[in-house]
């Protein structure tokens, strides 16, 4: 199943974002990254503004195992998932399922926030973007499929600058049988 993924921080987010994308290619080998963007605080006090960025992975588990999954992921970086007012606080990350595809198409459907909405149509040109350094690429000015290469361990960009709507991106994920 493809995963349509948002991906927020405002707690050292230069430095979650690397960790969550690191560990993300770690579990999934494979996944497309939006351009990452500063936005402001919605929905909650703070005063710290956020970094925000698309991904998509491919993964055999259910949208429930993965959300579950995301859910530790946040939790080892940082989050209390146990509060319940967490959704309203300051987070190193937050990861969450947008949309799902068997396909790897996407509709949009799924996205409420408006920075995410223009992520995911490419309209980011008003945007302030940031740039980080993931396993020695530099990262989050324009698109990126990233792939883990298993041989040697290491992670390479195989595509830079390709929108999510381009399906040469998703021919270069892991798991695109059928694409």
């Amino acid at each position: 199943m493809w995963y349509l993924c948002g991906l927020g921080s405002n707690i050292e987010p230069e430095q979650n974002l690397v960790k969550v994308v690191t560990r993300l290619l770690e579990k999934h080998g494979s996944l497309w990254l939006s351009p990452i963007i500063h936005t402001r605080p919605q929905g909650i006090e703070t005063d710290r503004p956020f970094l925000n960025a698309l991904v998509v992975v491919f993964s055999s588990l259910s949208p429930e195992r993965l959300k579950a999954h995301f859910n530790q992921l946040e939790e080892s970086l940082g989050r209390d998932r146990s509060d319940p007012l967490c959704s309203l606080k300051d987070r190193p990350i937050d990861v969450d399922i947008l949309e799902y595809s068997e396909n790897g198409r996407f509709l949009g459907e799924g996205i409420d926030e408006p920075y995410y909405q223009r992520l995911f149509h490419g309209q980011t040109e008003n945007s302030v973007r940031a740039s980080l350094t993931v396993a020695g690429h530099t990262l989050g000015q324009a698109s990126a499929t990233i792939h883990r290469d298993l041989r040697t361990g290491d992670e390479i960009v195989v595509h830079q600058g390709q929108q999510l709507h381009d399906h040469a991106v998703k021919a270069s994920l892991a798991g695109q049988q059928g694409l």
